[in-house]
């Protein structure tokens, strides 16, 4: 009888929020967009004239029900010399909090950049937190996402057919994968390093 219970909990999960929000209960979609992201110091509303301060890139998402996973780059400049990509995996939530118009979208994730060669004399490397650098051939995609920053993520969605437009807000945290996770003090990722503001269109693939 108990399992009986939770399995009909589980399904009413799934089906509430397609019920109430009147969405597919699968989308897959491919986007692009624009995100500001101030250096810091700067203050927010005064650094859009600034070109260095955007970002412009593309992503691809995939939902099923409330349950969304997004994964974004961004081509950035690293420095004069050098430039390098963004590359943001994150998983969230999607509540429909009016109908099928508008959803609410909560996320956690970790934003990994890395450096490619850019010149006949430069080496590929992740950059870290706090300036650091670790040569690309030193350590693994995995080991450089433990040691990368934590990426929250707070914003709307809408669904029009098959078009998605996402208004959100990127916060990137102080703390590290590992450092988060290694303490088992999850509540330290809300210590912020900078904010990002993101609007993107997609388009519904499946």
């Amino acid at each position: 009888m108990r399992n009986k219970s939770l399995a009909v909990l589980v399904i009413l999960c799934v089906l509430l929020p397609v019920s109430v929000g009147a969405r597919s209960l699968l989308n897959v979609s491919l986007g692009f967009g624009a995100a500001y992201s101030p250096d810091e110091g700067t203050d927010f509303s005064l650094g859009m004239e600034n070109p260095d301060n955007w970002l412009f890139g593309g992503e691809i998402s995939a939902r099923f029900a409330f349950i969304q996973a997004q994964a974004m780059i961004f081509p950035i400049e690293c420095t004069k010399d050098e430039s390098g990509v963004l590359m943001i995996g994150m998983g969230s939530l999607s509540l429909p909090i009016v109908g099928s118009l508008i959803a609410l979208e909560l996320g956690a994730g970790v934003g990994v950049t890395y450096v490619p060669t850019n010149t006949a004399d430069s080496r590929a490397y992740y950059a870290l937190p706090h300036g650091a650098k670790a040569d690309a051939e030193d350590i693994t995609f995995s080991e450089a996402v433990w040691e990368s920053p934590v990426y929250l993520q707070a914003g709307i969605g809408t669904e029009i057919g098959p078009i998605g437009v996402k208004l959100r807000y990127l916060m990137e945290s102080k703390k590290t994968v590992g450092s988060v996770l290694a303490s088992d003090a999850w509540w330290g990722a809300f210590a912020l390093e900078k904010g990002t503001l993101s609007l993107a269109l997609a388009l519904k693939m499946f």
